[in-house]
């Protein structure tokens, strides 16, 4: 008699093993397909992971990295988050990008449009992203003559740096920050402003910045605000900001010459401006000597008085001989005062002369534009 044959009992469990095998199959291809990816600008593909979250800062996947927004060209993500990813990355991935890239090359002119698609985003956020894009609007505002505009991201600037305690947050491309800590200083943007409708444009926005600032502000930030505010001719709101001048650094202390000074100006005291400052510059801290040289020069060119405004014309040719490279505007400013005050004496070829420099060297500027708009003398240099 034969042994019973277990042939259908092997059958089955065949069809239990394949059956299972095609299970795991089939799910681990379901999971690939619908795994979280990314793929970066440098295309690189980042796939099995998990995208855990995202924001204005970047995405958050599995491993706890954070991949910035402007290394990410496309991705795939849970359906129910795909519609706010795409969202984010159309909004924020080109111009941060482009911030990027500009910042690397040093295109600081070309910073501004992008920077200011996403300014209003970050500037109210402390990270290293925020302090890129407002940094970005700084120098791109400054870069296109919008000096008072600056002010207001400066100021978001200098509370990511307050943030940011350990080190500054780094930055693409060679360029950093003038900034001095002891003070609230910066060379990039000295506490002087030349447009009187800018600035009252500005004052609003960068007074509540500053005040955000609270017990983190610098003695600086009252300086750059009083200043600022008696640009735009609102002297109340001036010396609002000047009455919280408490500081014993005698860097900043010479600020109280200077912004009486500025007032004087402002208001056509002229003789006054000029009186207070001539005992005082040559014991002027270096960083102070532009704005005083500059001030002291104007408080001259612009009297009614003959060698008064030969003195002011000489005043105002120290700021472009001796801070041009660094203070490129105020190097301008100074020389369309000069130029100005020259006609005025009816010395036309030195006007001429004063006129030339500032389009060969200052061409970029905003004072080089006012002057080529002017029909005094041909557009030409």
């Amino acid at each position: 008699m034969s042994p019973p044959s277990n042939r259908p009992l092997a059958r089955q469990w065949r069809r239990i093993v394949v059956g299972l095998t095609v299970g795991v199959c089939l799910a681990v291809a379901n999971d690939r397909a619908y795994a979280d990816r990314l793929i970066l600008r440098d295309l690189r593909l980042i796939s099995n992971v998990t995208v855990v979250g995202f924001d204005e800062e970047g995405v958050k996947v599995t491993d706890n990295n954070l991949i910035p927004w402007h290394e990410i060209e496309l991705g795939t993500v849970a359906p129910d988050k795909q519609a706010d990813f795409d969202r984010l990355r159309n909004d924020l991935g080109l111009p941060l990008y482009r911030i990027h890239q500009r910042l690397t090359v040093g295109d600081y002119s070309g910073l501004q449009e992008p920077a200011e698609a996403v300014f209003e985003r970050y500037k109210d956020r402390d990270s290293k992203t925020a302090y890129m894009v407002c940094q970005a609007t700084m120098w791109g505002r400054l870069a296109n003559g919008q000096r008072e505009a600056a002010l207001e991201a400066y100021f978001c600037c200098i509370r990511c740096l307050k943030a940011n305690r350990s080190e500054p947050p780094s930055l693409p491309g060679p360029r950093r920050l003038e900034y001095d800590k002891q003070t609230g200083l910066s060379t990039d943007l000295l506490p002087l402003f030349f447009d009187q409708t800018a600035a009252a444009e500005a004052l609003p926005k960068a007074a509540s910045i500053a005040n955000s600032l609270g017990q983190k502000a610098p003695e600086a930030v009252n300086i750059y605000m009083a200043a600022l505010a008696i640009a735009a001719h609102d002297f109340a709101e001036a010396e609002k900001w000047e009455r919280k001048l408490k500081t014993g650094n005698p860097t900043l202390k010479q600020w109280n010459d200077l912004l009486a000074a500025q007032t004087q100006v402002q208001t056509g005291n002229l003789i006054v401006a000029r009186s207070e400052l001539v005992p005082v510059i040559h014991t002027m801290d270096s960083r102070n000597l532009p704005v005083a040289w500059y001030l002291q020069g104007v408080a001259g060119a612009r009297s009614s008085e003959f060698l008064m405004i030969e003195h002011g014309v000489l005043d105002l040719l120290h700021v472009p001989a001796l801070y041009g490279t660094d203070q490129p505007e105020l190097a301008a400013a100074a020389l369309l005062e000069a130029h100005n005050a020259l006609l005025r004496i009816k010395q036309p070829d030195q006007a001429a002369d004063v006129r030339r420099q500032l389009l060969l060297f200052y061409g970029g500027t905003s004072h080089a534009k006012q002057i080529r708009s002017s029909r005094q003398l041909p557009s030409n240099p």
